[in-house]
């Protein structure tokens, strides 16, 4: 089956080919997001679960579901409070740099808790720079829980999308 076209005007109506017959599905009002490469995307009218995805970096993390008919589907995104560079005036260096490490301790602690309540395989893209730092402070049950790491450079769906054409390059 080929997707054809896929809108949200209001009604939200996604068009499939499957070489003989064409549908037209109504998805009531919920944008959706599907990838895509260069060739068109054949899929099975039966759907099932490919991935669950999650991008971390210092500002945001976004966790999804990808699917065989090319949707994805958010689980969750959040934002981080760590600061970024200091301005001139206020504190310290060093006081910047020890706020800004417990900043990063609580940021993946956070993500720590979202991630107790996925009960899948995770794979995880992250810049390398903080892997081990992450992968420290996640619990034992969630670093079970991760199949594969990967390096990604984005977060949120861009980084999701990056992250995608990983995985499929790597099938090939």
């Amino acid at each position: 089956m080929h997707i054809i076209f896929s809108t949200y005007d209001g009604s939200g109506v996604s068009i499939y080919w499957n070489d003989d017959k064409l549908s037209i599905e109504s998805y009531e009002r919920k944008t959706k997001h599907y990838y895509c490469g260069k060739d068109l995307l054949n899929f099975d009218t039966h759907r099932t679960k490919i991935y669950t995805l999650l991008v971390v970096d210092l500002d945001d993390v976004y966790c999804a579901d990808v699917y065989t008919d090319a949707e994805i589907v958010k689980r969750f995104e959040e934002h981080s409070a760590v600061p970024h560079k200091m301005k001139k005036g206020g504190q310290s260096a060093k006081r910047f740099s020890q706020i800004r490490d417990n900043e990063i301790t609580l940021w993946f602690k956070r993500i720590d808790e979202y991630l107790k309540k996925i009960d899948t395989e995770v794979y995880l893209g992250i810049n390398f720079v903080y892997k081990k730092r992450f992968l420290k402070i996640l619990s034992t049950y969630n670093e079970a829980k991760i199949k594969e790491i990967h390096k990604n450079e984005y977060s949120g769906l861009t980084g999701i999308y990056q992250f995608i054409n990983k995985l499929e390059g790597d099938k090939k």
